[in-house]
């Protein structure tokens, strides 16, 4: 049986860009330039027939297309990443390793206590290291949740606002490009977003 597929590096960007509504930050996950992600999510579109996004000045939002697209090509991702796991041995067990910053150690987060647990979630783990992005950069760890974006080039950055009590802390979350985006990322940066 022949599965007529529309290009696969498009699907890719077109998600990402979805996910995060900016080409620049799907380059970043997908370590590309922000033009290869258009120009991947323009092949796609042309493929289609239909626009998946207004280009707008400063930013892209979804068109109605883009919108009833985007769940089942997100939940044929997780699909492939759960079959992915189960079937590769080396992928099994496979846990993001987050460094948390001393700044946010000695602060009342709920989130950061959580995973400094260790017991918040089993694909994600928490240990306390010098805030320092070069430790991301050689693979000492895949993550480092930190106050400041600053030293960070080459690194994907999402901004993420940390519950405690009724106020609300920026933070910074530094992620390897390769890693931002696979789904030990996206549970992370869930529980952050939910202070769990």
């Amino acid at each position: 049986m022949t599965y007529r597929l529309p290009p696969l590096a498009g699907l890719r960007a077109f998600e990402a860009a979805a996910r995060h509504m900016s080409f620049k930050r799907a380059a970043d996950e997908l370590c590309v330039t922000a033009g290869a992600v258009s120009q991947h999510v323009r092949t796609l579109e042309e493929a289609l027939g239909v626009e998946l996004f207004r280009r707008l000045a400063r930013s892209i939002e979804l068109t109605a297309a883009g919108h009833k697209y985007l769940p089942p090509v997100s939940a044929a991702f997780e699909m492939i990443s759960e079959a992915t796991e189960t079937s590769a041995p080396a992928l099994r067990g496979w846990k993001l390793r987050v460094g948390i910053a001393p700044a946010l150690q000695k602060l009342d987060l709920p989130a950061v206590s959580g995973l400094l647990s260790r017991k918040t979630h089993e694909q994600v783990i928490g240990v306390g290291m010098a805030d320092d992005p070069a430790q991301v950069a050689e693979g000492r760890v895949h993550a480092l949740l930190r106050l400041s974006d600053k030293s960070c080039g080459g690194l994907h950055i999402e901004r993420i606002a940390l519950r405690s009590g009724d106020e609300r802390m920026r933070t910074v979350l530094v992620t390897r490009p390769g890693l931002a985006g696979c789904r030990q990322h996206r549970t992370l940066v869930k529980m952050l977003h939910g202070g769990r």
